[in-house]
Parts: structure tokens; C-alpha cells; sequence
């Protein structure tokens, strides 16, 4: 189906112009000579892109750029301006405008800008399609958690979420600082916008650059064609920078300038693009190490990214989340390989539970849907743990016979019961199948904790 653009100009050449060239280029065009035509056209059809004069009587660009916006978020606006009124075409960038053209402009000019629009509308869009994908499959809020620790970082959470306050997440890799800044976002006021995630350590800085800025066709060799960076990708959305500690001091002076600005220019290019992001960043390092040691910029570490700064806890700190998290894991994982897996028996349970768990969370998923892929039947044993943990979480020498559940009664066994308990509908005789251990035992536990009805 081809691009519908609307044309607004009451300078009837310059429509019949832009309508020819246009319709050269395979666009479906319709054309305004006047701001009150337009808006009523906006009312009565959707278009992919307007292009709009500035300067018309009655109703001007600003107006039928409000007008399209508030018929349609999705539709792009470019300005055309004369010279001396480009100031006030960057205003309207502000308002929600996705480029300008300086009259007289070249028609090269025109073809490459409505390209560029277009294919940043393209990508927004399939952007915006995945995330509603995502927030479907995750429900928005694919977040476990039952320690204190865990909760007090969700109570803080629930206060910035609405706003647009930049957040710095500290923690160990693996603790969940990427799905966190998805939940995030996913409740926001800008879930419908784009949300764009990048590890700053796993791009070379050459080429980190010109992701996160674009570059203009012919800027360097092989620039072969205008690319948009991703900080204007995310525009009215979130941009997630992971591993922000790797970022080259040259990429943070310019990260500080959009910071400071509001606007980015792509490398090679004269004009810069405003933009409204909001800006989520974590790092595994200490980032005041960093500053202190002149590695990191003071003014964009402590004044620009940590506005609001959330710790996140190593997994080893709050060992009450990985029951809940086992629970979570193995659903998913038990519903992806079609299997019906029960839980793990007590003494699976009992080597993660005293397992340190080096790469926190993310090794927890690893090793849950490894277990579901290797077990045979319907309840995972220590079998199908790997190696590693089993050295690590078993009993000391000589405590051997105090293994199994008895092993860590006063740690975990009374938030083991009751979470097997719940999780199997409070089935007594599934629950002591999945603990491991016979009827009667289960109901003297289930009596001593007070948690049988």
C-alpha cells in the first residue's frame, strides 16, 4: 500500500510541484492550498505524512500540526519554512514535528527527508508492535519478588515510573536491571512510544557512536545512506543504556550535550533533531570509582543520569526470592518444552537455596530451564542440577545425614511448604509428592507452621 502523504501550502506552484514529485516517487498524494482545508481532510483521512507550509493565513503549520497530532500520534509532520523563520521550525519540532525543509529546497532534498520520516515511522511503529507483543506475553510486569530488598526497590519504582526522571540502576550483571527498565517503561505514560535498548559494552566505540546518533549519507566510508540513531528512534519514549560504566569519554560528552539540549545531531549533519527521551541507565561498575578516577564525567554521572538511583541486590542477598522465581521460571519453561513439570523435590530445592548464585538471577533462569529440558519425569531432582551446584550446595562433610528438607529448617523450610503448598492449589497429596517426603511428615509441618487451614 503506498505512503499517503497530505501537501499544505497556499502557494498553489509549490503544491503542484511537491504533488508531481511526489507522485514520481510512488506516494499517494492529496493537496491543500489553505490550513482550514487541511485540518478538515486530517478529520476525514489518515495520512502517513503531512508536509506542511508554515506561514498561512488563518490557519498556520503550527495548527494543522496539533490538528494531525491529535488525530493521529502516529502521523508524521514536516515543516517548510522560509530562511529567516527556521527558529520557529525548530519550535515546532518541539511540538511534535518530525523534520523541516528550508524553502527554496532542492528536490533531492525532499525525496531523501520524506524517506527518512518514513522509515523512522516504520521502525517506531514495528517497535511499538513489539512491545505490545512483549507487554502481552510478559503481562507488563514479568517481575518476581518476595525480600524486603525487592520490595523496597518496587515501592520506589512506583513513584518514578509516572514521571520523566532519569533512573541509574547499580548492581551486579544478571540481578534483572534490563527487565526492570522494560517494567518500567511497559507502565509508563510512554508505553505506546518506543522502547530502545543497548549494551555500551558490547558495541566498538566507532560504531556505538553512529547507532546511537545516525550519521548523514556520506559522513564517513560506507556511509552509504542516512541511518537514524536510536536516540531519536526512542523519541517520546525510553532509552535504555546498558553497561553506561564502558562508555568512551567522547560519547559521554556528546550523551551530556542531548542530555542538556534536547536535541541531537547525526554525525556529518549541520542540523540537529529535538527529541523527548527518557533516559534508564545501568552499570556492574562503581560508577563513583569511575568519576573519582577521571574515567567517568562527573557532570553527566552525578547531575544528569542519577536523578533517581536504584540498587539492585545480588541474588545471594535475598535467597527469598528463588522460590518465587523457580516457580516463575519453571511455568515458563514447563509451557515451552510442553511438559508438565511438578516443581523440584527437597533436595534440588535445598542445593539452590544454599547456592551463592555468582551470576544471580539470570544464571537461576539458565539453570531452572536446563532442569525442565533434562527431566524425565515430573519432578526435578538434583540429577538434572549441574555439577557446580551440587559441589557447591551440598552438606558439609560429616552432616550429610542432615541433608534433604531437615537440612535448612531454620533457613528456608517453612517458605518452601508454603510456596509448593500454593503453587499445587493446595493439593496435600501433590504437595508432599513434590517436597519429597510422605503424607503424615507434611501434615505435622503444615500443623507446626500454622499454615493448614
Amino acid at each position: 500500500m503506498k505512503p499517503k502523504i497530505l501537501v499544505v501550502d497556499d502557494e498553489r506552484d509549490i503544491c503542484k510541484a511537491l504533488d508531481f514529485l511526489l507522485r514520481s516517487e510512488g506516494y499517494a498524494v492529496t493537496v491543500s492550498y489553505s490550513g482550514e482545508d487541511a485540518t478538515e481532510k486530517l478529520k476525514k483521512e489518515h495520512f502517513d505524512v503531512v508536509i506542511t507550509d508554515l506561514k498561512m493565513d488563518k490557519v498556520d503549520g503550527v495548527a494543522v500540526l496539533e490538528k494531525a497530532k491529535e488525530l493521529s500520534s502516529g502521523t508524521a509532520v514536516v515543516i517548510m519554512t522560509a530562511f529567516a523563520s527556521v527558529e520557529s521550525a525548530v519550535e515546532t519540532m518541539k511540538k511534535g514535528a518530525s523534520d523541516y525543509i528550508v524553502k527554496p529546497f532542492l528536490n533531492e532534498e525532499i525525496k531523501i527527508t520524506i524517506k527518512r520520516v518514513l522509515e523512522q515511522k516504520r521502525l517506531v511503529e514495528e517497535n511499538i508492535a513489539l512491545r505490545q507483543q512483549l507487554s502481552q506475553r510478559m503481562g507488563c510486569m514479568d517481575f518476581v519478588a518476595n525480600s524486603e530488598a525487592m520490595l523496597s526497590v518496587i515501592a520506589t519504582l512506583e513513584k518514578v515510573i509516572p514521571t520523566k526522571s532519569n533512573i541509574l540502576m547499580l548492581g551486579e550483571s544478571g540481578t534483572g536491571k534490563g527487565l526492570i527498565a522494560e517494567m518500567v517503561h511497559c507502565n509508563s505514560p510512554r508505553r505506546d512510544k518506543p522502547f530502545i535498548s543497548i549494551n555500551c559494552s558490547a558495541i566498538p566505540e566507532g560504531l556505538l557512536e553512529s547507532e546511537l546518533f545516525g550519521y548523514k549519507k556520506g559522513a564517513f566510508t560506507g556511509a552509504v545512506a542516512d541511518k537514524t540513531g536510536l536516540i531519536t528512534m526512542a523519541d517520546q519514549g525510553t532509552l535504555f543504556l546498558d553497561e553506561i560504566g564502558d562508555m568512551p569519554p567522547n560519547l559521554q560528552a556528546k550523551l551530556l550535550k542531548v542530555l542538556e539540549s534536547s536535541e541531537v545531531t547525526p554525525l556529518g549533519d549541520t542540523r540537529s533533531r529535538v527529541v523527548d527521551v527518557r533516559l534508564i541507565t545501568a552499570t556492574n561498575q562503581d560508577l563513583e570509582q569511575k568519576i573519582k578516577e577521571k574515567a567517568f564525567r562527573e557532570d553527566l554521572g552525578y547531575y544528569r543520569l542519577n536523578v533517581i538511583e536504584i540498587r539492585i541486590p545480588p541474588l545471594r542477598e535475598r535467597k527469598e526470592d528463588i522460590l518465587m522465581l523457580v516457580n516463575h521460571f519453571l511455568k515458563r519453561y514447563s509451557e515451552e518444552n510442553k511438559k508438565t513439570i511438578k516443581g523440584f523435590d527437597s533436595d534440588a530445592m535445598g542445593i539452590l537455596m544454599k547456592y551463592e548464585w555468582p551470576g544471580n538471577v539470570r544464571e537461576l533462569r539458565n539453570v531452572t530451564e536446563r532442569a525442565v529440558v533434562l527431566c524425565p519425569g515430573d519432578v526435578i531432582t538434583a540429577a538434572e542440577l549441574p555439577d557446580k551446584l551440587k559441589k557447591n550446595g551440598s552438606a558439609p562433610p560429616g552432616q550429610q545425614e542432615t541433608s534433604s528438607l531437615k537440612l535448612s529448617v531454620s533457613e528456608y523450610e517453612k517458605t518452601v511448604i508454603l510456596n509448593v503448598y500454593h503453587a499445587q492449589n493446595r493439593n496435600k497429596e501433590e504437595t508432599a509428592k513434590v517436597l519429597g517426603v510422605d503424607l503424615a511428615t507434611l501434615y505435622r509441618k503444615l500443623k507446626k507452621y500454622g499454615i493448614e487451614e
